[in-house]
């Protein structure tokens, strides 16, 4: 598999049984580097002769897909609900998603609702849009088979690797430190929720770090907004200020009472999914794919707006997940969110998408972009 990617993820990424091959001149100009990208990206595909193409997010990468030759491969889209909320207030961006999407053989939305937005506001036909989730990892549901003594002495060293207190009532904000996730409200929530609850503990990860430099820099602007707030709360927030890997996100999650996920905006998060597989209380936005997963069976306490409100008395009262519903979580993650089954349904539905094409049904071997 080759993977065609705008920026440079960074060696910290690439792992796995794939080839990268990044765009010419990072840093340029950004029209200037388009027009170098596009004969960057036929090159590739005329190199590597991808049986599908798949696009990840319809951004920067849904416009490297409108560059792709018109007889290339088939084209699955996986497009981003928080991009298709973007595009609703861009008219460019809009312009981007309704191309990339009406040239897609295949639509793969994480959510009911995006695949309705996808069918109903670009007129993609429905027969083209499949609700893919993309799961939790085996080795992650598999950490739950351990017995609950070496569960504690897991959580007993992941809290002490940061500097967490042992005792505390773990809160931990499993998205992103960004205005999308809206970390600020969680802090000033938390911050109401302080004084009555000294036994609460918050911590917020940094997580994903912007390779463009405008976006780097507006990410440290916002980080640099929380600190002062996070220092009134002295002992009381834990910034994760590097990178972690999804296990460390994991282990830390195991480690937690309670997960907060509050964006305006977003599909069936993965992130979710692994918290609640790790059992912890899930605090959530009251969007519509939130209120899919409570539909599906997930235990969850929604949060209606004002959010800052909601979250701070969610908070004040906030305690472990019942037996019970942790294990009722548990299960229901186990049996439908298992990534190799969500891969398998994945390559299946490449095949069949590459089959229609060719009349043959061979399992693809490039993702580009």
């Amino acid at each position: 598999m080759t993977v065609c990617s705008w920026p440079d993820p960074g060696p910290g990424e690439r792992t796995g049984d794939w080839e990268l091959s990044c765009a010419p001149a990072p840093g340029a100009w950004r029209p200037w580097r388009l027009l170098r990208a596009k004969s960057w990206l036929r090159r590739e595909v005329r190199r590597t002769r991808p049986q599908v193409v798949h696009v990840h997010s319809l951004g920067v990468h849904g416009l490297l897909s409108l560059l792709l030759p018109t007889r290339a491969a088939p084209r699955v889209v996986t497009p981003w609900g928080s991009e298709l909320k973007a595009a609703a207030r861009h008219r460019g961006r809009a312009l981007v998603a309704r191309l990339a999407l009406r040239r897609a053989d295949l639509v793969l939305p994480t959510s009911r609702e995006v695949a309705a937005t996808v069918a109903n506001r670009y007129r993609v036909p429905q027969g083209t849009v499949t609700v893919l989730s993309w799961g939790v990892p085996d080795h992650l549901l598999d950490q739950n088979r351990h017995d609950h003594s070496r569960q504690r002495e897991e959580a007993r060293l992941t809290r002490a690797k940061y500097g967490i207190p042992a005792d505390a009532t773990l809160v931990t904000s499993i998205r992103s430190t960004s205005p999308v996730y809206r970390t600020r409200e969680i802090v000033d929530a938390f911050a109401e929720a302080a004084p009555r609850r000294p036994d609460l503990h918050l911590v917020l990860v940094t997580g994903h770090r912007p390779s463009h430099p405008a976006a780097a820099r507006a990410q440290q602007h916002y980080l640099a907004t929380l600190h002062p707030r996070a220092a009134q709360l002295p002992g009381r927030v834990t910034v994760i200020d590097q990178l972690i890997s999804q296990s460390e996100l994991f282990a830390l999650m195991r480690a937690s009472e309670v997960a907060v996920s509050v964006p305006s905006a977003d599909q069936r998060s993965s992130s979710i999914l692994e918290a609640a597989a790790a059992g912890c209380r899930l605090l959530l936005a009251d969007i519509a794919p939130y209120r899919e997963l409570v539909a599906d069976g997930l235990h969850a306490d929604l949060l209606t707006d004002p959010l800052g409100i909601a979250l701070a008395e969610s908070l004040t009262g906030a305690a472990p997940l019942r037996a019970a519903d942790r294990w009722a979580n548990q299960e229901l993650i186990g049996r439908t969110e298992r990534a190799s089954a969500q891969t398998t349904r994945l390559e299946r539905l490449f095949e069949q998408v590459a089959g229609r094409r060719t009349g043959r049904g061979k399992t693809p071997g490039s993702r580009c972009p």
